[in-house]
């Protein structure tokens, strides 16, 4: 009987919300039991927000955009008029990488003179 009276009179002294003088406070064994229920549910709360912040979820999603086109209408007019016709040729990559070596859909190359003047109509390689 006498531990726990003991024991009792330790932990009237975590009580940590007197708001009396001194000669007025009484700590009781509820207000120190009060503190400590606090203080442990402070730092439990504050651990596992810690842990939330420093350990994000992240969330992994693929999906196909199907709103695109399949195909992508890209219209150029460039002028070599140094280079012979039979030394171009069009090369194109995708957003995922994928080359497209020597692409020739439409495309028309027409020889030139030194002026810059058509000599004869688009050939369509």
């Amino acid at each position: 009987m006498f531990e726990s009276y003991k024991i009792a009179e330790h932990i009237r002294k975590f009580d940590a919300y007197p708001k009396t003088l001194e000669d007025f406070r009484v700590k009781t064994f509820s207000g120190a039991a009060i503190t400590i229920v606090s203080a442990v549910v402070i730092v439990l709360l504050f651990i596992s927000e810690l842990n939330y912040y420093l350990a994000p979820e992240v969330t992994e999603e693929l999906f196909v955009d199907v709103s695109r086109s399949e195909k992508l209408r890209i219209n150029i007019d460039v002028t070599f008029p140094k280079l012979c016709c039979e030394f171009l040729s069009v090369d194109a990559m995708d957003v995922s990488g994928e080359q497209q070596i020597n692409v020739d859909h439409n495309i028309y190359k027409r020889r030139l003179d030194e002026a810059g003047r058509p000599l004869e109509k688009p050939e369509k390689e």
